[in-house]
């Protein structure tokens, strides 16, 4: 089974088409932060082209996990969202504030409350969170389907530019950890650094031995939380001795 979730009134053919619109009228109505009608390890292949951007953090965590727990070991994950470091480099280089922040935050949602924008990411957030949730072999993907994935989008003085950051990962493996563990912590800190709260799980219960590419993330994990502290003790150091010379 494929599926194509956040389909709006898009019907590609080979897939099922999940939207939580039912007016869309796509085979499967669901919120795809809980796709409870989908099997675990039933899907050969989820697309989720401009969704994900849809839905507040760390809720849409939630619907990464779900994209894990419907595919079956070696299916295809693909994904795009808006490329929020092009996006940046847009407002950076000149382009129209008004629309550069247009495109980040997005303008639909005054027509339809589930255009709106609500969260962004970049191709680092995108694989640190897979690579936790059992994924690898990233690589860019080319849409065939007539969505945003396609990525051109007009500039404020006419060109155009690609905004679509499309990525595909294969599922290899089970989380790290359990992703409801990692929701209820991001849930309670929902601006602390992901791998941090990932890494604080680990400190707390390593996980058993799954594999060599569970123990090279376990490790990669670990590593950058002891990366971090060393980082905030050597702020927090600096920040007390800069206090010291103000008080002289």
């Amino acid at each position: 089974m494929k599926l194509y979730v956040g389909s709006r009134n898009y019907k590609p053919e080979g897939y099922l088409t999940v939207d939580i619109d039912p007016s869309m009228r796509p085979d499967i109505v669901a919120d795809i932060t809980k796709m409870s009608s989908v099997e675990n390890n039933s899907c050969s292949e989820v697309v989720a082209g401009h969704v994900l951007e849809h839905i507040d953090w760390p809720d849409s965590f939630l619907a990464f996990s779900e994209f894990s727990r419907i595919l079956r070991p070696g299916g295809e994950l693909k994904i795009a969202i808006p490329d929020m470091g092009a996006l940046l480099r847009m407002l950076l280089s000149g382009d129209s504030a008004f629309h550069v922040v247009g495109l980040i935050y997005g303008v639909g949602g005054r027509i339809n409350k589930f255009e709106q924008h609500r969260y962004g990411f970049t191709i680092g957030m995108i694989i640190d969170i897979l690579e936790v949730l059992g994924f690898s072999d990233f690589d860019w993907w080319n849409s065939n389907i007539s969505d945003a994935s396609n990525g051109w989008c007009p500039r404020y003085e006419g060109q155009h530019v690609g905004i679509s950051l499309n990525i595909k990962a294969t599922k290899k493996r089970e989380p790290v950890v359990e992703p409801q563990k990692i929701y209820e912590k991001l849930i309670a800190s929902p601006l602390s650094d992901f791998l941090a709260v990932v890494g604080d799980l680990i400190a707390e219960k390593p996980p058993e031995a799954a594999g060599t590419d569970a123990a090279k993330v376990y490790q990669r994990i670990h590593f950058q939380l002891i990366d971090a502290r060393q980082r905030i003790k050597y702020l927090e150091d600096n920040i007390s001795e800069i206090e010291k010379k103000s008080e002289k």
